[in-house]
């Protein structure tokens, strides 16, 4: 062979490097990286041509053809892992290791069921992504990633407002970096980039109805959309993000409870509901109606009290606290209880029970029991209980109970402080008639009998205070948050939306000395090379050998 005619394989190999290049630096060029490919096969077909009788003769040679028996393995062992990274590539068989400390690449448990939630939709979800700051658009992808890896199924379309503006108006984008998640009619936004913000995206497109949310007032209850500590505006927003809907109720005003209603809240009443009123709850919930009522210590609210006790909840008068010598009563105040015990089972805890970490700080107490004479016959379940080293106060209605304790009214242990009440009620199909005589003839009339009464489910879920889910409590605690929509949640039979929060990201980092980062230099730029290298001339030497 001629070698001034080697100049052609590499000169073909610098066109194919180059053509690659300007295609990745310049997308609208790629004609440049097809055109290389063309021109490097040229060049290598005219080198060939020009040396046809110096292969022909080289491809006889015995080493030529070991030679090529080893490069047709070579070949076939390059095939065999190109189709596995083929494979692989494919969704299904994604498989990602988080080492983070804190889990930060791991989705919560509420992301991974609205995953399945959209598993199960029959109706596409389409994702909008409008980015024009390339690291926001980077970091939404990755976190995308995530979801897809677990296999949620997104159809998504990236845009640029600055390419396509007159779209951009149609979707009227407040900010250039938003992302619009749409199903059928329903339709979610996002600007900030997190889990938390994209799960709550889904929700809100998954759930087809807005459920409404009415909390009472009149009784000295925490205000719903107030900003102070014992108002109730986080949790609210809460709920929003959750797709309901929240209303202030007054039973004196109204009648009744609003025939749209899913969900009744008393909030920490500190004066007693009247004897209409809690008829009113009555004939909401056997109408197959949802109650959740959030008591406080040293509150007498007797009528309340006798209501929830019907439904098989009883309110006991005493004030549950740490103890005197408890080290956390001087850092957190001895007027609390910490919960640390949840049902394993329990749609509502069972998360928290996973959570060994989790525990609940609840101001203003009181304990809870299952009451002996349950005249609805409901199932009662008590989820959360204290930890044993509370101390609980009998006989405090008060705060003129608490100037003079005696030891007989202190007892240690675990105190159950949530309990749920499930149960079937039955209430008439239709109106009944006004009189025995219109019944007996509107039996003569169809020879049938009256309408029959429907069972319908009942949830009622009681807390031992509600100081957990206002203002000052949420803020405290991201897990007094997580309880009260867990709570709401398994009252609007939405349970697959129950879970706990994202972890909050922390820190971690590998530091690595000068010294430390010089040798892994060496090793990898160096050491490495040199053996390789090594390793292939001894390996041609033995094979010259031969």
């Amino acid at each position: 062979m001629r070698s001034g005619l080697f100049i052609l394989p590499f000169l073909a190999l610098l066109v194919v490097v180059v053509g690659a290049a300007v295609k990745s630096s310049y997308p609208g060029l790629a004609w440049i990286g097809s055109s290389s490919l063309v021109l490097a096969a040229a060049l290598l077909v005219f080198w060939i041509s020009l040396n046809i009788e110096n292969f022909k003769k080289f491809l006889r040679r015995k080493g030529t053809k070991f030679g090529a028996s080893s490069s047709l393995t070579v070949v076939l062992g390059l095939g065999i892992i190109v189709a596995v990274a083929l494979l692989s590539s494919r969704a299904r068989f994604n498989k990602s290791f988080d080492v983070t400390r804190s889990q930060t690449n791991t989705l919560s448990d509420q992301s991974l069921k609205i995953i399945a939630k959209v598993k199960e939709s029959e109706e596409p979800l389409k994702v909008t992504a409008w980015f024009q700051d390339r690291g926001a658009k980077d970091n939404f992808k990755n976190l995308l990633s995530l979801y897809e890896m677990e296999g949620a199924e997104l159809n998504v379309s990236w845009l640029d407002p600055r390419k396509q503006p007159t779209q951009a108006m149609a979707d009227k984008l407040t900010s250039a970096n938003t992302v619009i998640f749409r199903r059928g009619k329903l339709e979610a936004r996002i600007a900030t980039f997190t889990e938390e913000k994209l799960t709550n995206a889904l929700v809100k497109v998954l759930k087809d109805k807005s459920k409404k949310i009415y909390f009472t007032r009149g009784h000295g209850e925490g205000e719903l959309k107030a900003k102070s500590p014992l108002g109730y505006d986080f949790v609210v927003q809460e709920l929003e993000n959750n797709k309901y809907r929240a209303q202030t109720l007054m039973l004196l005003e109204t009648g009744k409870v609003p025939a749209d209603a899913d969900l009744v809240v008393v909030a920490g009443p500190r004066y007693d509901l009247r004897k209409e009123e809690i008829a009113f709850l009555r004939q909401y919930l056997q109408g197959g109606g949802a109650l959740l009522v959030m008591f406080d210590a040293v509150t007498r609210v007797d009528n309340l009290a006798a209501f929830t006790e019907e439904f098989g909840i009883k309110i006991n008068n005493d004030l549950l606290l740490l103890p005197p010598n408890d080290p956390r009563a001087l850092l957190l105040g001895q007027n609390n209880a910490l919960v640390t015990e949840f049902d394993d089972f329990h749609s509502v805890t069972k998360d928290f029970a996973q959570q060994s970490a989790s525990t609940l700080m609840m101001p203003n107490v009181r304990s809870l029991a299952k009451a002996e004479d349950n005249k609805q016959g409901m199932s009662v379940e008590l989820v959360a209980k204290t930890s044993d080293s509370i101390v609980k106060v009998d006989n405090v209605t008060d705060k003129s109970d608490l100037g003079e304790i005696t030891q007989d009214r202190v007892t240690a242990g675990k105190f159950a402080v949530i309990a749920v009440a499930t149960g079937k009620t039955k209430a008439p199909k239709l109106a009944e008639a006004g009189t025995e005589k219109d019944k007996d003839e509107a039996k003569d009339v169809d020879n049938k009998a009256l309408p029959t009464a429907e069972e319908k489910q009942v949830r009622m879920i009681v807390t031992g205070s509600s100081h957990f889910a206002r203002n000052q409590g949420v803020q405290s605690a991201v897990e007094h948050r997580d309880m009260f929509v867990n709570m709401t949640n398994f009252l609007l039979k939405d349970e697959d939306f129950i879970s706990l929060r994202p972890k909050d990201v922390k820190k971690s980092s590998i530091a690595l000395t000068s010294s430390m980062s010089q040798l892994i230099l060496l090793l990898i730029c160096f050491c490495y090379p040199f053996v390789f290298m090594a390793a292939g001339v001894v390996t041609w030497l033995k094979r010259r050998a031969m």
